[in-house]
């Protein structure tokens, strides 16, 4: 398991409690979240799914009609949330 960690100096995160759909793709079926906080650079997220069986890459829809969308890459976990790195651009 990825454990927490702080990053400083980077971008400023934002206190948000804002649904948002995790996709995994054709695999599996996407589930609800709600981020806690973004940054330009990520996110911690509240996800309705087993942290364990989270992937390491996935698409995180900002937008209720998936408009608005993140790659996303997992880089830690506790026992109530993720932290995720954005690897593209807001899109």
């Amino acid at each position: 398991m990825l454990t927490r960690y702080r990053e400083e100096g980077k971008s400023v995160r934002r206190s948000t409690l804002r649904a948002a759909t995790v996709r995994f793709g054709a695999e599996k079926p996407s589930v609800d979240c709600v981020i806690w906080d973004i940054s330009e650079g990520g996110a911690r997220l509240a996800v309705a799914f087993p942290l364990a069986d989270l992937p390491h890459q996935f698409t995180l829809l900002l937008s209720k009609d998936g408009s608005i969308e993140r790659t996303c890459e997992l880089v830690w976990t506790d026992k109530r949330f993720v932290g995720v790195r954005f690897t593209d651009r807001l899109r």
